[in-house]
């Protein structure tokens, strides 16, 4: 079986990575540049990081949210802590594209509208409506095709007013 042909490869292959260093499997050492995806920008294999996740792991690695989590409890409040704010409720997501998709649902939840402007060449994840609101249909399937999507160009304050005044 072959992989999913999801982004064009890159004739390397990595094999080991350290804080802003990675290498491949010749031992090549590169400064990694890539900032990539997900939440690795603290740095590869951090090693604060891989302690608290090895300690989690060795608790519980995963449960539904329907029962009280303590670590999800200690997140809100760190954050509260750190923020200064007090009124907020924590939705945890476990991607981008989760966390993508349920922000604009929750902002169609609060202002009652249906239409999404999103940018030329973006890319918002693979769910559905993030998948719909990214700039690229070789990716969209027709389940994931709408009409509530207004693709502008990135910078382009003009296109972006009139936008707003069309659909008003």
């Amino acid at each position: 079986m072959s992989l999913f042909n999801v982004y064009p490869l890159n004739p390397i292959a990595i094999t080991k990575a350290l804080g802003s260093r990675v290498w491949d499997d010749k031992g090549q050492e590169y400064l990694d540049m890539y900032g990539g995806h997900a939440v690795i920008s603290i740095g590869h294999t951090q090693s604060h990081w891989v302690k608290r996740i090895e300690d989690q792991l060795h608790q519980i690695a995963f449960y539904s949210n329907s029962v009280i989590m303590p670590i999800q409890e200690e997140l809100a409040k760190a954050i509260n802590d750190i923020s200064g704010k007090k009124d907020f409720q924590l939705f945890l997501c476990n991607s981008g594209a989760e966390a993508n998709e349920n922000a604009l649902k929750l902002a169609s939840f609060h202002t009652g509208r249906k239409k999404i402007i999103a940018f030329k060449k973006s890319f918002h994840g693979r769910t559905s409506l993030a998948v719909a609101a990214t700039d690229n249909p070789s990716i969209v399937a027709p389940v994931n095709e709408t009409d509530n999507i207004i693709f502008l160009p990135l910078n382009d304050i003009a296109a972006l007013e009139a936008c707003f005044k069309q659909n008003e």
